[in-house]
């Protein structure tokens, strides 16, 4: 099937032979610092994360006027610092005595979708759109992969929280520069609806309402004033987006939070000082209410029936794409099929981008075997949170692995109503936070093994200086047998 003269790619122009440039430059500078300094794997993980929410990218073969999720081939400074990282860890001398895990507890499922997507390039209606959505997959596990292999302490696990926080204070920084500076309003930050932004920020929401209710024993301290601060921030961000879907999961998961973390074994201080924050969370909340409260009222209230409508007719289309066709239009086709095939004669033009649903989506592009395959592996990365919450031990690990749980399960039911998944910053940050949390039980096994050698090693340090002492007694150098010296008896 030909490609309509409406949507005709673009040739390659002089910015994107720039940026190849840069990228050889940038890789040859950035490695060799990566291998010798261990501070760059820290840079590198921030940048990862940051880049992800603020793509810059370049695109390559790109149909300007096509309207599915991804438009061409996108490469960017998150996949510099990708490649960076993930030769670091196979080269530099620090990373030679650790062990890389290309095993993970979901693999067989990441495996699987992969190369079903691979597959569905061949049924694709348009091969190379599809070669498009399967190459931000492929971004997608290479950022799991490093975040899979990149925590191995606690402390690198506190370097994730400051940078989950630190990520809330410049999205904020961004609603306000939208609507002080720039206009924009309802703000929606470095995302192309303020949706997305309300998707990706409730993720970071949850997991900083999981830390700052679990991890501290005091209410107030350097470390929790701060988690305040950035609880606060991201849910004026969130709310000010005026996103119906997020201003409801986001009740939903700080309901479900309070929840697993009350599950956990804990000491009684703890317990104290989860029913404070609760209470200082209503209290504060009842001035704020007063101030949102009316513009959420009338965002709910004049909300058009068109849009519910739309994704609705949207919806049925998508069914009728996955009941058409066994394997799916193909990865990122739908907008194609749904513009130039019979799908879309009842929607509008301005309805015919892209299906807000994700399911339906998968189901349009990927069929029966697609949508079971991204239910599946989502739901196994929610599977692999649950076992380890459950075995209820107090601890930073557990906390994150809450706060990842919540944002997973909420991604789920937003994703019935958004697309959002299939947003590169999104999908970037989604797999990060999966191979966090598919890291954990390895890091707490291995962080309670190097604490019970440590002890052993006190243990026998103690040992071995408490029979020296012993030895080097008044009695320690007199021969056996040999009496002591004294008077000599007469």
């Amino acid at each position: 099937m030909t490609l309509p003269p409406e949507i005709f790619g673009e040739p390659i122009q002089a910015k994107q032979v720039i940026f190849a440039g840069l990228t050889v430059g940038f890789l040859a500078f950035a490695i060799p610092l990566a291998i010798k300094h261990a501070w760059m794997d820290r840079v590198c993980m921030a940048g990862i994360w940051f880049m992800a929410i603020n793509p810059v990218k370049i695109t390559l073969f790109s149909y300007t006027l096509y309207r599915g999720d991804i438009r061409g081939l996108e490469f960017g400074v998150t996949d510099w610092l990708a490649i960076t990282m993930i030769v670091a860890m196979h080269k530099a001398p620090r990373w030679r005595k650790r062990k890389l895990y290309t095993r993970n507890p979901n693999e067989v499922l990441l495996v699987l979708y992969l190369a079903y997507c691979t597959f569905t390039i061949a049924t694709a209606l348009i091969p190379q759109f599809a070669v498009f959505g399967l190459s931000k997959i492929v971004r997608a596990y290479a950022t799991f992969w490093v975040a899979y292999n990149f925590i191995r302490s606690e402390d690198d696990l506190r370097f994730v929280i400051w940078a989950v926080v630190g990520m809330t204070f410049y999205s904020f920084f961004q609603v306000l520069m939208d609507k002080y500076t720039r206009g924009v309003f309802p703000p929606r930050g470095s995302f192309d609806h303020q949706n997305g932004l309300a998707t990706f920020q409730n993720m970071l929401n949850f997991i900083i309402f999981a830390v700052l209710m679990q991890d501290s024993e005091k209410l107030f301290d350097k470390r929790t004033l701060i988690y305040w601060a950035g609880l606060g921030a991201g849910v004026l961000t969130s709310v000010a987006t005026l996103s119906r879907g997020g201003m409801a999961t986001t009740v939903m998961g700080f309901s479900m939070i309070i929840a697993m973390t009350f599950f956990l074994k804990q000491k009684a201080v703890k317990l104290k000082k989860k029913f404070a924050a609760i209470g200082l969370m209503v209290i504060l909340s009842i001035p704020a209410l007063a101030v949102i409260l009316p513009p959420i009222i009338q965002r709910f209230q004049t909300a058009p029936e068109e849009s519910g409508e739309s994704r609705h007719g949207a919806n049925i289309a998508s069914g009728h794409m996955g009941h058409d066709n066994f394997f799916g239009v193909g990865l990122n086709n739908f907008s194609y099929a749904i513009n130039y095939l019979p799908y879309g004669e009842d929607l509008a033009p301005l309805d015919r981008g892209i299906a807000h649903h994700i399911f339906w989506l998968h189901y349009a592009e990927l069929g029966i075997i697609g949508v079971t395959l991204y239910a599946l592996l989502t739901a196994g990365f929610m599977l692999i949170a649950v076992r380890f919450i459950l075995k209820r031990r107090d601890g930073l690990e557990r906390v994150f692995a809450i706060g990842i749980l919540t944002a997973f399960v909420i991604n789920w039911l937003v994703g019935t109503l958004e697309w959002n998944f299939r947003t590169i910053q999104i999908t970037l940050t989604y797999f990060m936070l999966a191979g966090f949390v598919s890291s954990l039980d390895r890091v707490e096994r291995e962080r309670l093994k190097h604490d019970q050698d440590q002890k052993n090693r006190l243990a026998m340090a103690y040992l071995t200086m408490t029979r020296r002492r012993g030895q080097s007694g008044p009695t320690a150098s007199r021969p056996v047998g040999r009496p002591a010296i004294g008077p000599r008896r007469r």
